[in-house]
Order: structure tokens, then sequence, then C-alpha cells
């Protein structure tokens, strides 16, 4: 288990969701995720609970897949409804490339996403990164789980008022959830507003560069990591058939 520089991790982020994008077949996406998994296992991520965490997403990737294999001509029908082919070879090799190429990319973005925010942003900006937009990154860390945040104590202020949310019909679901978004978004803009009003008081923008505490300094393990991951991906690239 190593602690690496946080432009470790980003360089290592675009290595593989660029080739997660650029390979189309299902033996290299294969081995392209399993070399992204035991990237996880090397930066201390554990890989149990983010699967748990993401369950919900394993059921639209997989929906996906079946709608990606239906909608993919060419190849033996394998499952069809009269003259209209429905499932085939080619569609289903599609479905499971598509898969393994959006579990690639979740699991890459967890390798960056496991780092303190603060980390990330000394890295885009040692990167030549704009400090803006690196803030930028910084907010959308933070914004997105403060989101989350309260809509999870809105959606517990329901159930305590007594809703059974699972013996609800579909439709008035969507509307109650209609409901607590809205007060969800209020409150999270609001949250929004304080940050912007505390960043210009600290002469956000107010100087062409910032200073900071941290020093980052790539060493030996950070390049050897790097190099691996390019090695195992050319290898992957040229094993293709």
């Amino acid at each position: 288990m190593i602690r690496p520089d946080p432009r470790t991790r980003i360089i290592i982020l675009f290595i593989i969701s660029s080739a997660a994008v650029l390979i189309r077949e299902i033996w290299p996406l294969f081995w392209l995720l399993l070399m992204t998994m035991i990237l996880c296992k090397l930066f201390s991520i554990c890989l149990s609970a983010s699967v748990k965490r993401l369950k919900k997403l394993w059921y639209f990737f997989l929906v996906l897949a079946l709608v990606q294999s239906i909608f993919t001509s060419g190849g033996e029908t394998i499952f069809s409804i009269g003259n209209i082919r429905i499932l085939t070879t080619m569609g289903l090799e599609s479905g499971i490339s598509i898969m393994l190429r959006m579990s690639i990319v979740i699991f890459s973005a967890l390798i960056v996403a496991s780092a303190p925010p603060l980390e990330i942003v000394y890295g885009l900006t040692k990167m030549k990164l704009p400090y803006e937009i690196a803030f930028m990154v910084l907010l959308a860390m933070k914004f997105l789980p403060l989101f989350r945040e309260e809509f999870s104590d809105s959606i517990a202020a329901v159930q305590l008022a007594g809703a059974d949310l699972d013996k609800i019909p579909l439709r008035q679901k969507l509307s109650l959830y209609a409901c607590i978004l809205t007060p969800s978004v209020a409150k999270a803009l609001s949250r929004a507003r304080y940050i912007s009003l505390s960043m210009e008081c600290r002469a956000f923008r107010a100087y062409p560069c910032r200073t900071d505490y941290c020093i980052l300094k790539m060493r030996g393990p950070d390049y050897t990591v790097i190099l691996a991951a390019l090695m195992l991906i050319i290898i992957i690239f040229i094993c293709l058939p």
C-alpha cells in the first residue's frame, strides 16, 4: 500500500479512462478492469464497500447493456420473436463491452475520489491548471455530497412522517421525489451562496496566483506506478486481436 502524489492519481485516471474509450474488445477490457481493481487495492481503496455503494448503478449498467445488445444487429440470433431478432451474439458482445467500460471508468474514478479533495486541487495547480478551475473541481467534490445529504435527510423526514416509499405507486412516488427535490436544491444553493461569499471575503481571484503550504514532490513509487500502468496498457493493446 502506497500514499501516492495526487498527480499520480490524476495521470493514472487519464491513462485508464482513455484506454477504456479506445479499446472495444471484451477480453482486453476485462484485463483492463482487473488491472484497475489491482491499482485500487494498491491505493488502499476498499473494493467491497465501493461495490455495495454502487449496487444500484450496476442494475442501470445491466439494463444499458441489455438495451445495447437488443439494438445492435449482426451475428447469430440468440433470441427472436417471429422474424424479428431481439438478441444477437454481436449485440450481446456490444452490451458486455459497454458494461465493462463503465465499470472501468467508475473504479478508475475511485482512485481520485479516495484522495482528500484539497490534495487533488494542489495536484491540478502543480500541473499548471488555472487555480480557478482547480477550485471549481474542489467545490464540485464537496457540493455533490452535500446535495446527497440534503436529499437523504428529506427522504428520512418523509419516512418518519409515516410514508412507506416501498408501497407507494410509481406515479405518486415520482411526484413525491419531485416535491422533495425542490427544498433539497434550495438548501444546497443556499450553502453554495455562503461558500461564494466566504471565498470573496478571502480575496479569491484578487491576485493572479496563490500560495499554499503544501509542497508536492513526485517520488520513486509514483513514477514506478505510472510506468507500470503504461506498460500494462501497452501490452493489452499489443495483444489485441
